[in-house]
């Protein structure tokens, strides 16, 4: 079924595991994906950024979910870094099960106004709710400025705006890496003892499989990856067209795009499992 990610997230939360969260851009990452959740039997989330919607349509990607999901593991669909309610509210309207409003940005109070808004009309709706608090580093919402997660504000903002789970600021960035990332593990830890929400790591392409097991331990249950499913998708595809350059039909070479990225998602989703 496709289902909430709320509903995932407290099952990830009990098993002291996370579910991998990982981005699609087109019709070939979405199959990729979904082909490595019929191979694993495991739930995933499967998610876009408003720049994906933007280039693609905001309905476009959740009806082709939809139409090649097979059933099997349970999948959520999900809004990743809404920047304003009404993008949020467009992919509720269309079919998402779970969106994040990124707020993080904003002053304190007004990302616990902005969050609040935005989950009080998602639950009206049955969907579950993201939120921000801290920043993730590599976005240009942040320019440049990377703040960690406190604590006790996550516990209260978590108290205020109901939001169903919180992405932390510890240390990781989106996009690539350009020298070796620095996580603060044990503010994870902190945090997760304060906050009974479930707890989401944003920018985990780059990071060593060490870094990510001690992370879950710590008490992530939400594990984002997009540039290490982009990258293989590239990688398959340039070696498709490198390997007959006469080639013109993307039928015939799309497939080992298709391939690479179901191979990175099968090995990110064995990873966030502990298998």
């Amino acid at each position: 079924m496709i289902v909430t990610g709320k509903q995932l997230l407290a099952k990830a939360k009990e098993g002291g595991y996370a579910v991998p969260a990982l981005n699609v851009d087109n019709l070939e990452s979405v199959l990729g994906v979904l082909r490595a959740v019929e191979e694993t039997g495991k739930s995933v989330i499967i998610q876009t950024i408003p720049r994906t919607l933007a280039y693609g349509g905001t309905g476009t990607y959740i009806a082709m979910i939809r139409a090649l999901y097979k059933g099997g593991a349970d999948i959520c669909v999900h809004l990743d870094h809404g920047g304003d309610e009404e993008i949020c509210k467009k992919c509720i309207q269309k079919g998402y099960t779970s969106v994040m409003i990124d707020g993080s940005a904003l002053p304190y109070e007004e990302n616990v106004k902005l969050t609040s808004r935005v989950a009080a009309n998602a639950h009206n709706s049955g969907v579950s709710v993201e939120g921000e608090l801290g920043t993730i580093g590599g976005k240009e919402e942040t320019s440049g400025k990377v703040s960690y997660t406190d604590p006790y504000e996550a516990r209260d903002f978590a108290q205020s705006t109901k939001v169903d789970s919180l992405a932390v600021g510890v240390g990781t960035a989106h996009g690539v890496y350009k020298g070796t990332p620095h996580i603060a593990v044990e503010r994870i830890e902190e945090i997760a003892s304060l906050t009974p929400v479930p707890l989401v790591l944003h920018g985990a392409s780059g990071l060593s499989d060490e870094v990510v097991r001690a992370c879950i331990r710590a008490g992530i249950c939400k594990i984002n990856f997009a540039t290490q499913l982009r990258q293989a998708f590239t990688a398959g595809l340039r070696r498709a067209l490198a390997e007959d350059e006469k080639v013109f039909d993307p039928k015939a070479y799309m497939p080992q795009a298709i391939e690479e990225v179901k191979n990175a998602a099968i090995g990110i989703i064995k990873l966030c499992y502990g298998e």
